[in-house]
């Protein structure tokens, strides 16, 4: 099965200050989110959320936001991707992984496209208890 790396999540309490580092002392360039029509609950402020794109098409790159203790509730999740961080690796079969998550009995939240154009996700603990994002074409 095909994968990558699509992009790494970091909580930045000061999403502001934090972004102005990679800017101004990486050298990286801050893009505009592009929010899909069936955007779940993610909030757009760019106080709350930025992305760094690393040249790719879409939101591919470094992306910052907020913690927000409500974000799983809102959008019926059980992991809250919002805290603590967490590494995005795109599949070329998302229901494969869907499939063998369900068949070893480890519990998951799925979405449908409501945070990034063209993508649902997957969210799950690693047996570590990192969160990881799991993503794929809708």
């Amino acid at each position: 099965m095909g994968w990558s790396i699509h992009h790494v999540n970091l909580q930045a309490r000061d999403v502001r200050k934090t972004a102005a580092f990679y800017t101004q002392i990486l050298g990286m360039t801050e893009r505009d989110w592009v929010f899909p029509e069936s955007r779940g609950y993610l909030p757009g402020d760019p106080d709350k959320l930025a992305l760094l794109g690393d040249g790719r098409e879409g939101h591919t790159g470094l992306h910052l936001i907020a913690p927000d203790p409500e974000f799983a509730s809102k959008n019926n999740l059980i992991h809250n991707p919002s805290e603590g961080g967490h590494v995005a690796i795109h599949v070329d079969d998302l229901q494969a992984v869907i499939d063998r998550l369900t068949a070893a009995g480890v519990p998951f939240s799925v979405t449908g496209e409501f945070a990034i154009p063209g993508l649902r996700h997957v969210y799950v603990t690693d047996p570590e208890g990192n969160l990881i994002e799991v993503n794929g074409r809708v």
